[in-house]
């Protein structure tokens, strides 16, 4: 039996539509409710894979950047420089407390423990987040990829993370 849609009043003013049908208004309702359910999952569905097509692209833009940053330090066959390593770890920071952007930074590379050194860098001023993620970027021993921006500026990123910290190199020690 088919459904019908009769026009019916609502009120004093307007007009509106109701289902009806030769079998009674409960067949009609019960085929309504289960197409807003198949709509809802299907809405739900399709949801669910374009979230997990737009976290496998940030995977793969992660991976990518990693990759091209691991190929430009392989062609550095022994780093003389500390933003020469492929990666490291910061082992301790030091806010300089007279010299708010100024930190040291100690870092080793995880590859060569034996291998460590401390940088002085000038963080941007008015930047507020980098002590903190440099903090837990030592606390939680994150591998932490170093990148030369030219001339003495440089960029620490999180491998696996899009976090960045953007200084300037003011010094440099090494201990072999």
């Amino acid at each position: 039996m088919a459904a019908t849609i009769r026009a019916t009043p609502l009120g004093p003013s307007g007009m509106g539509f109701s289902l009806g049908s030769a079998c009674g208004d409960a067949a009609a309702t019960k085929a309504y409710c289960r197409c807003v359910i198949v709509a809802a999952a299907i809405g739900a569905v399709v949801l669910l894979v374009a979230a997990g097509l737009a976290w496998t692209a940030y995977l793969v833009h992660v991976g990518n950047l990693d990759a091209m940053e691991l190929a430009g330090k392989v062609a550095t066959p022994d780093p003389v420089s500390a933003l020469d390593w492929p990666e490291l770890h910061v082992r301790a920071i030091v806010p300089q407390p007279d010299e708010p952007p100024m930190v040291l930074l100690v870092v080793d590379w995880p590859a060569h423990p034996q291998r460590a050194a401390t940088l002085l860098v000038a963080l941007d001023r008015g930047d507020d987040r980098s002590v903190p993620l440099l903090s837990r970027w030592c606390a939680t021993q994150a591998s932490v990829s170093p990148t030369r921006q030219g001339g003495a500026d440089l960029e620490l990123r999180r491998r696996q993370s899009l976090e960045r910290v953007h200084a300037v190199l003011i010094a440099e020690d090494h201990t072999r």
